[in-house]
């Protein structure tokens, strides 16, 4: 799960959760998100409920920098930036809004028509039951199996907005 900070530079990754168990870590990942639509800017949002990977990636990095993982988790170019509450008092004194300026930009804040901006769509072989059937040749019996092609969640990335 090492993330290069390397290929980071100029990107901002953001881990969040779609998850609404939580109301209040829910509308902060809702808050930061908007905060960087807001600024057209391009970032990165790996949002944990939708694949655990992520979530191992998270424990690893706040591990790192010595902080424990809050949801929203905001990198700059590789580097631990903070939660909502620093995020937000960065935007209100202009400090993000510096911070931003080598970031790159979008003309036009849109989702994606295919994931409606999740950046996953459920497996194209299961159809994200997570099992997929084998035919036995011999017996022909059928068996089910787990699908190798998405997560844990019956889930792959989108194709058309996540590379």
């Amino acid at each position: 799960f090492q993330v290069s900070t390397v290929l980071e530079f100029g990107r901002i990754v953001i881990y969040t959760t779609s998850l609404r168990v939580v109301r209040t870590t829910f509308e902060k990942c809702e808050l930061v998100r908007k905060i960087f639509q807001n600024h057209r800017v391009k970032f990165e949002e790996k949002n944990i409920a939708l694949n655990s990977d992520y979530g191992k990636e998270l424990d690893e990095r706040c591990r790192r920098v010595c902080e424990v993982p809050s949801l929203p988790v905001v990198f700059i170019d590789g580097h631990y930036l903070g939660g909502a509450e620093k995020i937000l008092l960065m935007n209100e004194s202009g400090e993000l809004q510096d911070l931003l300026t080598k970031i790159e930009r979008v003309q036009h804040p849109h989702e994606c028509l295919s994931c409606g901006g999740f950046g996953f769509l459920p497996c194209s072989a299961c159809h994200g039951s997570k099992m997929s059937v084998f035919r036995n040749c011999f017996t022909d019996s059928f068996k089910a199996l787990k699908c190798t092609a998405c997560n844990e969640n019956g889930l792959q990335r989108c194709r058309s907005c996540a590379g």
